[in-house]
């Protein structure tokens, strides 16, 4: 990706937060980020025609993640907040690359849990769970023991959270079941247990349930409360955070219906309004060149 040797200034202050993720998912960070910076304009992007992320390889996340920011900065946003573990795993660097060029900041949602997490935890043992992809990633044990040496951890894949999430099986007996046969092996393990997929906090109550003891960490709050960290020290809150008319769009590649009903379930109001796009080739190209700033 070409990256101008000019870095251009802050964007205005007025412009949205764009956020993204490759489905639905990124909706808790959405909803997270709502409820601490009521008064500020949010875009957000579900690229549901790729997703999932997971299942592809790192060239191609990076090539995706750099498509649909591409197309958020094109649009006009103040900061970028990557809401997808798989792309915070593998195309951040190049996203924060490209967001320094451009006065961008560029924020995704594993160091924020990391953090808090490393912050909490009593015994130095910490638990992450997520899907295969991240998992296997391996980005959460990378940036623990990057901060200390002396951490331990453990992490366990949870695909199936992702389908009850979506579905709304949150709770009852298949959901605790589900989360005894993934989680029962932390039972007296770590004291702390970082979130590490943006649907399993709909779960929660269930995770606490069979892991009674433990610390749970919500990446999706940690990442906006590092946003409204990162946004003071840029000074690029909004200037009139007291405003009523607060602007909340949502951006899909495909499918708009499943997504309009199953994100639903990820926020306290279904998401609207909702704008079907398409991702042009040329957008990740224009991720260094254009929009704002």
């Amino acid at each position: 990706m070409s990256i101008p040797t000019a870095a251009k200034a802050l964007p205005d202050p007025r412009l949205p937060i764009g956020i993204f993720d490759s489905g639905v998912g990124g909706l808790t960070v959405f909803d997270a980020i709502q409820r601490l910076l009521p008064g500020e304009d949010l875009l957000y992007l579900g690229d549901t025609a790729r997703v999932p992320y997971g299942t592809r390889s790192p060239s191609t996340v990076i090539r995706y993640a750099q498509r649909v920011s591409g197309h958020l900065v094109n649009r006009g946003i103040k900061a970028l907040v990557v809401a997808c573990n798989t792309a915070s795993t593998w195309a951040l660097k190049e996203l924060e690359t490209a967001g320094a060029q451009l006065g961008i900041p560029v924020l995704g949602v594993i160091k924020p849990g990391v953090t808090e997490a490393l912050a909490r935890t009593q015994s130095n043992h910490i638990g992450v769970i997520g899907t295969e992809g991240t998992i296997r990633g391996g980005r959460y044990t990378a940036e623990m023991a990057s901060l200390n040496t002396d951490v331990r951890v453990s992490g366990v894949a949870c695909p199936l959270f992702v389908s009850l999430a979506e579905e709304g099986w949150t709770q009852g007996e298949v959901a605790r079941l589900t989360a005894h046969r993934y989680l029962d092996e932390l039972v007296d393990g770590p004291d702390t247990l970082i979130l590490g997929c943006t649907h399993f906090p709909l779960l929660t109550s269930v995770i606490q349930e069979v892991l009674p003891n433990i610390n749970i960490i919500n990446s999706a709050t940690a990442t906006a409360n590092r946003l409204q960290q990162l946004l003071a020290d840029r000074k690029l809150h909004h200037p009139r955070p007291d405003r009523t008319e607060i602007s909340h769009r949502f951006l899909v590649t495909d499918n708009l219906q499943r997504f309009a009903r199953v994100g639903s379930r990820f926020l306290s109001a279904a998401p609207d309004p909702i704008e079907l796009v398409d991702i042009a080739d040329h957008d990740d190209l224009q991720l260094t060149a254009g929009g704002a700033g």
